[in-house]
């Protein structure tokens, strides 16, 4: 087997990319990569790009200096991923990723998925992120200083995965009472990530997990649509609720659901994560 590249930066410093070979516990019982494999694989792959640029911090992230001055991190408010094709064991993939300013507040993340040995593109994904204080715990607009480094990191033109009119589409609200009622989760410390938060990724796999059976049987997850709201601790519990979106996909036999997570207590329940899910039929190969 090829070894795996090392990653780098490209297109004038722009954009990062690297390779990585799929892994036997990185896929399901059909031998491909899970959802929540490929948004890991996102966030790792963003991650080394801001360690190449920033280098780490002490806590061991990766975050500028400007922004550990002045106790500002950026918070993902919103994630899509759409997957085409899902690698398998043993396959490798390249992951390119580049951020973009995104207003006064936000920044854009945007990756691509592909096929090292064909450039055929597997998957794409976008996200939103905003700037908050640690301290005040609330909102701040992005430094100057860190604007002109971004726009000087950023290409030019911007360049997006996606459509306009294919992102940030509003996810409806969760009709009551819930169609589908997923297990009630308990955060646990392994959840949690370096920033001392529970990972973004496991908000999805708790999502999932309101999917009925048949559908993983017969359905590729063809994209994932997450607003990420609030968040939980470790020990708190969290319920995973959900229904099916019912409207006309013009005989393409596409399933949408909308799926809600929540934080349930004495002072009443908060919404953490609200997310939608489109998946496509899988037919049997003869």
């Amino acid at each position: 087997m090829a070894p795996c590249a090392a990653g780098r930066l490209i297109y004038k410093g722009t954009a990062w990319v690297e390779e990585h070979r799929i892994r036997g516990y990185e896929v399901g019982p059909d031998q491909k990569t899970t959802i929540t494999t490929i948004a890991n694989l996102l966030q790792e792959v963003a991650g080394n790009q801001a360690v190449s640029l920033w280098g780490r911090t002490e806590a061991g992230y990766a975050t500028d200096p400007i922004m550990v001055e002045r106790n500002l991190i950026f918070a993902a408010t919103r994630i899509q991923i759409d997957m085409d094709v899902y690698p398998k064991w043993g396959d490798m993939v390249e992951v390119e990723t580049w951020f973009q300013e995104e207003g006064r507040v936000a920044a854009c993340r945007n990756w691509l998925v592909r096929d090292p040995a064909t450039g055929r593109q597997l998957g794409r994904a976008t996200s939103t992120w905003v700037m908050v204080n640690t301290v005040k715990r609330r909102l701040a607009k992005i430094p100057d200083e860190m604007r002109v480094k971004m726009e000087y990191m950023a290409p030019h033109p911007h360049r997006h995965p996606f459509d306009p009119t294919e992102c940030r589409l509003r996810i409806p609200d969760l009709e009551y009472p819930p169609e589908l009622v997923g297990p009630v989760q308990v955060a646990r410390r392994s959840d949690m990530d370096m920033n001392g938060h529970i990972n973004n990724v496991t908000y999805l796999a708790w999502a999932l997990e309101t999917v009925p059976a048949d559908v993983y049987l017969n359905y590729s997850l063809q994209q994932v649509e997450i607003d990420y709201k609030s968040e939980c601790m470790a020990g708190q519990t969290v319920e995973s609720l959900g229904s099916r979106v019912v409207q006309d996909t013009n005989g393409t036999g596409i399933l949408r659901y909308v799926h809600l997570l929540r934080r349930c207590d004495d002072s009443g329940c908060h919404e953490l994560v609200r997310a939608r899910t489109t998946w496509r039929p899988t037919y049997p190969k003869f």
